[in-house]
């Protein structure tokens, strides 16, 4: 683990900090959208061990007059220790690309000369590259999930952002209204941190095509499991379909993506896909491979790999 400079001053616990600093960290640290991660090909990486964007509480003390001030705070520091925490990163995940963002964990070190030091680590965002090889002429990705060389991308997701925050917002909200004796969410702040996250997600992503045409000779489609079956929102799907998170307060395992590749939205899309492509290509998740669903039965099985079909009419 890279060393840090001698923490400005003691704090054992985050309650300790300025409010404005303690509610943003303990908003920020729900509101990093893993699951949306997924979708576009991304993951948060996690340390193989220590925590090589550690920031002591004590260098996180101040006077914040606003919510984006304690931001700033916050990213200053990370910038100060982003160099050697991204150079371990990339010893553990050598062909990773790394993100300018992060999802927020407690953290805490124990250092000879100041005996245990309390904290946040900061994860990066990477892409881990993971590209599938894929011959044609007129590909289209739908969904982010994979990348395919001179591939277009179909990214259904976008017109749907704003209700994803809503979604977690309402989640969150809920959960701390219920759960946290503190009851600790500002939806300012985590609809901030949630919109930058697709920022940085549109400027990473900005050199590839995109189309917003179902049409070509191969198409390309990551598939993530769900178990609604029924197409509508996704607060309205958690509450049927996942409603036992609710019942037994496992609010962490809820994820807007199992409510988007809903049966009824997924069976639709291909339905139109099969319509108008010589080939589909499914990509299992997490490098599975993916069940052919009902509605491409009528498909021809091609080729199989370990973790995608190919079918052709």
């Amino acid at each position: 683990m890279p060393l840090f400079g001698k923490s400005k001053e003691k704090i054992y616990h985050i309650d300790h900090l300025p409010e404005k600093m303690r509610l943003v960290l303990k908003t920020v640290m729900d509101a990093n959208l893993p699951d949306i991660a997924k979708y576009y090909g991304l993951k948060y990486l996690t340390p193989r061990y220590g925590e090589p964007i550690f920031i002591p509480y004590g260098d996180l003390n101040g006077k914040f007059d606003s919510y984006e001030e304690a931001f700033e705070k916050i990213y200053e520091n990370i910038e100060e220790r982003k160099g050697d925490g991204y150079r371990q990163y990339k010893q553990w995940y050598p062909n990773v690309e790394l993100l300018d963002h992060y999802r927020i964990v407690f953290h805490s070190t124990v250092t000879p000369e100041e005996g245990v030091i309390y904290g946040i680590g900061a994860h990066p965002l990477g892409d881990l590259k993971q590209e599938l090889q894929i011959e044609g002429n007129e590909i289209t990705v739908v969904g982010m999930a994979v990348r395919v060389k001179n591939a277009k991308y179909f990214d259904f997701l976008k017109e749907r952002r704003k209700e994803i925050i809503d979604a977690y917002n309402f989640l969150y909200s809920e959960f701390h209204s219920k759960y946290d004796k503190d009851k600790v969410y500002v939806e300012e702040v985590a609809t901030y941190y949630m919109n930058k996250f697709f920022e940085v997600i549109d400027s990473y992503f900005k050199g590839l095509t995109f189309t917003n045409q179902l049409k070509g000779e191969v198409a390309v489609v990551p598939l993530f499991s769900s178990q609604a079956k029924k197409d509508g929102k996704i607060v309205d799907l958690w509450k049927e379909y996942y409603k036992k998170y609710f019942e037994d307060g496992s609010y962490y395992k809820f994820e807007a993506i199992r409510a988007i590749y809903n049966e009824e939205f997924v069976n639709k899309l291909l339905s139109q896909i099969k319509d108008n492509f010589e080939k589909v290509v499914l990509v299992g998740e997490d490098d599975k491979k993916p069940k052919v669903p009902e509605v491409l039965k009528d498909l021809k099985v091609v080729k199989e790999e370990s973790n995608y079909v190919v079918l052709q009419r």
